[in-house]
Order: structure tokens, then sequence, then C-alpha cells
């Protein structure tokens, strides 16, 4: 049985998640009545084509199908071409070692704001910090030493909720190493162009280092 469908809305509601307010855009874009490429009666019909594979579909997951099954049949999209592109996609997610949640239920919310979705299993494996995990750990206590701490706490902490993309990419020593240099960037203690050139000279030393051994 088919989930019921709400009528088409022209705006997703504000608490709707990002890949659905695009998937209603694109629809849009691609029913613009000067050049319309897949009309609205076209993915209405592509929708009650789907199987019983597709019944457990929401509206926004069942509208996205059918544009796509469109698009391929009026020779827009390649079938193969997307597939490639969907496992590319899920080798990338899987490779995110904070096996990352989605991003929120509402639109801005940041990276970090994942309160009451499921969480999945635990890790509970441990492992012995590396010496630059533990650097950094040490750094950021001096850093945020005394009455006049270079980077306070609560910077570090709006830093590392600051990095968008790269608060689900980065693992945990990673996130805080890359939200204090970006403080320091913001106060001027470092440039961009200063680390950039230390990492340079490291890369080089190490490749030495190697190439002897």
């Amino acid at each position: 049985m088919k989930a019921a469908h709400p009528p088409d809305p022209e705006l997703p509601p504000e608490d709707a998640l990002p890949w659905e307010k695009l998937s209603v855009a694109l629809r849009g874009l691609l029913g613009d009545e000067s050049k319309a490429l897949v009309t609205a009666a076209e993915v209405q019909q592509a929708d009650a084509a789907l199987g019983a594979a597709y019944d457990g579909l929401d509206y926004y997951a069942r509208q996205l199908q059918a544009t796509v099954n469109v698009l391929i049949a009026k020779g827009l999209l390649d079938a193969g071409d997307l597939q490639a592109r969907m496992a590319k996609l899920a080798i990338s997610l899987a490779g995110d070692r904070d096996h990352a949640h989605p991003k929120a239920r509402f639109s801005n919310a940041g990276p970090n704001d994942i309160g009451g979705l499921p969480g999945g299993p635990i890790d509970r494996t441990t492992h012995e910090e590396a010496p630059w995990e533990k650097l950094i750990v040490a750094l950021r206590q001096v850093f945020g030493r005394g009455d006049d701490a270079l980077v306070n706490l609560h910077e570090q902490r709006r830093a590392v909720e600051e990095l968008g993309d790269d608060y689900n990419r980065l693992a945990y020593f990673e996130r805080m190493t890359q939200g204090s240099a970006n403080v320091l960037y913001e106060k001027g203690v470092l440039t961009r162009e200063e680390v950039r050139s230390r990492m340079d000279q490291i890369r080089a030393r190490n490749a030495g280092v190697k190439e002897t051994r």
C-alpha cells in the first residue's frame, strides 16, 4: 500500500531536511514553464508506476525517484553514470571514521547538533593515542591557561562546530587541531602561509628520511 502523498508543495516546510528542500528546488527548475524538461504530469505518472519495492519511501523520496526515472527515460540522465556516482559516494561516506549522523532536522543546525538522532552501535575499542594527538591536547591546555588565555575553551568549541562538512570528515583529534588553528588564524597569531610553508618543510624532511632508509 502506497503512503498518502500531500499536495505538491510550492515550498517545503522549514523543518524539511536539506536534500528534501533541494529536491523541491530541482523539480521547480526542471519544470520551468518556459523550457520544462520534466512536467508535473510526467512525475505523477512515473510515481504511479513505481513498483512495490518503493512503497516504503516517503513523499519526497518517491518524488525524487520518479523525477530521476523520467530523466533516465528521456535520455537526459545515464543510469550507469548515476549508479557509479552513488557507489563512489557510498564509499566516501563509509570512510567517515566518526560514523557521522545526518546533519540535523533543521537547515540552520550545526553538524554537531545530532540530539535525538539514532546513534548506532558504540565503538568500544581503545587505542594508544599518537604523539601528535597528545601534543594537540597539551597545546590547547597551554593556549587556554590563565586570565589572559590566548584561546579560551568557548572559542575552541565554537571553531570546531564551525568546521562545516569537515566536522564529519575529520576524526576527533583532527577536528581539535583544525579548530585551534582556525582560531589562531583569526587572531593573527598564525597565518595560513606560515603553516603551509612549515608543512612543506616537514614533508620534504620526511621524504628525505624515507629515501635514506
